[in-house]
């Protein structure tokens, strides 16, 4: 007896949960909400009564949880009250402070020099994931390495960065997965 496709994604969700839960991770940059996306796929593919015709089971799975995290992400974005603006309006400016421009000046004269200090390649990496956005599997294609070394030099720039430039708070508290979200 054939299995229809809907216990057959029901199946292959079960089989490769962990690794779509991985890939989904990369994708939405937190483990959370891409272990609540994979929750709640299982329990849409629970509550459907027909599938239809699905090509490839994997990218159809990670595609619908995808589009529930990205749902999930717009639903949580709160949108201010109009009283909540008008206290925004009042708050005071620290931006424009003489002393936090020549020190973000500062830090940005010593990250370029740290940055000048770094193989190319890691540089080009790191500048991809952190000023362009660029997500680490778009680096590894657009430059021709596995997504595994691209990771690596990811890990290994953040690091000499930390170790370099030990004054510059963003530099330490930068993290490998990145803010790339959705």
């Amino acid at each position: 007896m054939n299995e229809s496709p809907l216990s057959s994604l029901r199946a292959r969700m079960v089989v490769r949960y962990a690794e779509l839960r991985g890939k989904l991770e990369r994708i939405v940059g937190s483990r959370d909400d891409a272990a609540d996306a994979m929750q709640e796929t299982w329990l849409r593919l629970a509550a459907m009564s027909d599938a239809g015709s699905v090509n490839n089971a994997d990218a159809y799975l990670l595609r619908m949880a995808a589009n529930i995290a990205t749902d999930r992400y717009r639903q949580d974005q709160v949108l201010l009250v109009r009283g909540e603006i008008d206290d925004l309006v009042h708050i005071v400016d620290e931006a424009g402070d003489p002393e936090r421009i020549a020190s973000a000046r500062s830090d940005v004269q010593a990250l370029s020099q740290v940055l000048g200090r770094m193989p190319q390649r890691r540089r080009a990496i790191l500048v991809a994931a952190r000023v362009e956005g660029q997500l680490n599997d778009e680096i590894a294609q657009r430059m021709g390495i596995s997504l595994s070394t691209v990771e690596k030099e990811l890990r290994a720039a953040l690091e000499y960065c930390k170790k370099h430039l030990p004054d510059v708070e963003a530099a330490q508290r930068g993290h490998f997965a990145g803010p790339r979200k959705y």
